[in-house]
């Protein structure tokens, strides 16, 4: 069995798995984004922002909560995007299995380049993250394809 990677990932944490034939997990890493499990209010550093309507026809307000939360997920994403493709050029790991919550599954696909999604052999649009360890192996293993 080829080295297959599992990412269990929301905008504010990721796990990294290594998975055995067997289909046991092993731990081997973990990144946090700790601007993501803030409060909006508190990421805001100012008022509502102005914005130029494309068409000319003048200024309205954005919403800043849409775009900081929006923004935190594209930093982190691009984050473990650069941790994937570093464990990728090194040759880590020959299939990636991407597990990650909907909204911020889309962030991640955008950030990650040629080589590493060409790895991945399935994705699973749930949000894993507050389950531990034994229950992820768990659902992965009723899951994931082989």
């Amino acid at each position: 069995m080829a080295t297959q990677w599992i990412i269990v990932a929301d905008a504010a944490a990721a796990r990294f798995f290594s998975r055995t034939p067997d289909g046991a997990l092993e731990r081997i890493g973990a990144d946090y984004h700790e601007e993501s499990r803030l409060h909006e209010g508190d990421l805001r550093t100012g008022g509502k922002g102005e914005v130029h309507d494309a068409g000319g026809a003048g200024q309205r307000q954005s919403d800043p909560q849409t775009r900081t939360s929006e923004k935190h997920a594209d930093i982190f994403a691009k984050q473990v995007a650069e941790k994937l493709k570093s464990a990728s050029n090194d040759n880590a790991f020959d299939e990636l299995v991407l597990v990650a919550a909907p909204s911020f599954l889309g962030h991640l696909r955008d950030k990650l380049d040629n080589t590493v999604s060409k790895r991945i052999v399935d994705t699973i649009d749930k949000d894993w993250t507050q389950h531990d360890d034994e229950q992820i192996a768990k659902q992965l293993n009723t899951q994931i394809r082989d």
